[in-house]
Parts: C-alpha cells; structure tokens; sequence
C-alpha cells in the first residue's frame, strides 16, 4: 500500500517528461520590445535602442540607402537647432550579410489618437557582418520646440 503512492509519482513524472519531449516551440525574428515609452518592432536580427532627443547640428541628407559603416551615421536632412531623435542599429550574429532594412520614428503627440511618421531611413547590411557593430540613425523633427510624445514606435524592417 506504501508504494503506490511513490509508483503514482513515478508514473506523473515520466508522462510529464515524454509529453515534454515532444514539445516544439517556434522561433520568430520579429521581436516586440517596449522601454521607457518607447516601443520597437525589429525584423532581421538587430540589437536598436532609442537615444532619445538632443539639438541637432545642420546636416544634408544621407544618400539612400546608406552603407553600413561601423560607429557611422545615417541621417535626413537636419536644420540646425531642431530636436534631433537618434536610433541606434548593432548588428548581431544572425543579421543577414548584403541586405537593406528600413529604419522609421512614428510619435503619438500628447492627446493625439494618430501617429505621426517622423522620417525613414534605410541602410545596407555588410557582406560580412561583424556583431556588435553600430551604426546611428538621426530623424529631425522639424522643430525647435515641440511637447514630448505620448510614445515612439521605432521599427527595423
């Protein structure tokens, strides 16, 4: 009578571990992030994180699309003075060699119910990729001053 219950244990654990066994999980390169109101849809492998505002300096467009340059910049065309978004790119392990992607800011202004597309940029990966390589995307905003967001929506696609 004592072992029955160490059998019925025995038992439990074994199917537990079979039906384990014959588990499968999917893997999906598109990864959802949210930080700090700041919200990211990644496809293709990047590491991209939001640096947020600054001033920017004048600048001219970056030509289209722009090749991947190690700690370079890609940038739309900057008037001096106006808030400035930068994002970030790095490239990790499993980002495909030879290939564009397309970087876009959308903002949901303060009491908005519509986001707005600040810019987009794209870029080419590196025939051979190297990980942990950045490179710096910067989006004028249009304005000297301006209310925070509500939220950011950055996408890598």
């Amino acid at each position: 009578m004592r072992k029955t219950p160490l059998i019925l244990i025995a038992v439990i654990a074994t199917l537990a571990t079979a039906v384990y066994a014959g588990a499968t999980v999917a893997v999906n390169t598109t990864t959802y992030q949210a930080q700090s109101g700041v919200y990211y849809v990644v496809t293709g492998n990047f590491g991209v994180t939001g640096q947020g505002f600054t001033v920017g300096q004048t600048a001219t467009a970056t030509g289209q699309p722009c090749p991947w340059i190690s700690g370079g910049t890609c940038t739309t065309a900057v008037t001096g003075g106006d808030w400035v978004y930068t994002v970030q790119v790095a490239l990790t392990g499993s980002t495909p060699a030879s290939s564009t992607f397309t970087v876009t800011l959308q903002w949901l202004p303060q009491g908005g119910t519509a986001y707005v597309t600040v810019g987009t940029l794209q870029f080419t990966t590196p025939s051979t990729i190297t990980p942990g390589e950045t490179m710096n995307f910067i989006f004028d905003t249009g304005s000297t001053s301006f209310t925070a967001p509500a939220a950011i929506v950055i996408t890598v696609q």
